[in-house]
């Protein structure tokens, strides 16, 4: 695990990524998170995750937990980290140079005592091994 980041390798799932983003966003929305999600012409996924007082607001930014699902036939990468909730691009270029060094350690610490993250990464394991109909053969990625 890196130091504000996890990524995972899913092999050979490269087809159900679609269904994996769209399970894991109706799924955090049930267990009361606010979820944005949006697939990117390059085909990844981009989701922010937030619930209550566990982000910070600066600068009028919300901060989250960001999911990048990236397939790259045959397989997917997931990776989380923090992020600005949605996309919001002018902003947070002002919002990286000046907050942003001092509030990742913090929230990612918030994260990983919450567990979120780990949270995030077993529900995209399950749904792919729920859709490939297999066990689904994982490597973290540093």
């Amino acid at each position: 695990m890196g130091l504000f980041k996890s990524t995972k390798l899913f092999c050979n799932v490269a087809s159900h990524a679609d269904a994996v983003a769209n399970s894991l966003m109706s799924s955090m929305r049930y267990d009361g998170y606010e979820v944005a999600g949006v697939k990117l012409p390059s085909g990844d996924w981009d989701i922010s995750i937030k619930k209550g007082d566990l982000f910070k607001a600066v600068l009028g930014l919300q901060t989250a937990l960001k999911i990048k699902i990236s397939p790259a036939v045959p397989h997917v990468y997931v990776k989380a980290s923090v992020g600005i909730f949605g996309q919001q691009v002018i902003p947070t270029v002002l919002t990286l140079c000046v907050w942003w060094p001092f509030a990742i350690p913090q929230i990612w610490g918030m994260i990983q005592q919450n567990k979120l993250d780990k949270l995030v990464m077993d529900k995209i394991q399950s749904e792919f091994n729920r859709l490939a109909s297999h066990p689904v053969t994982t490597r973290v990625i540093d």
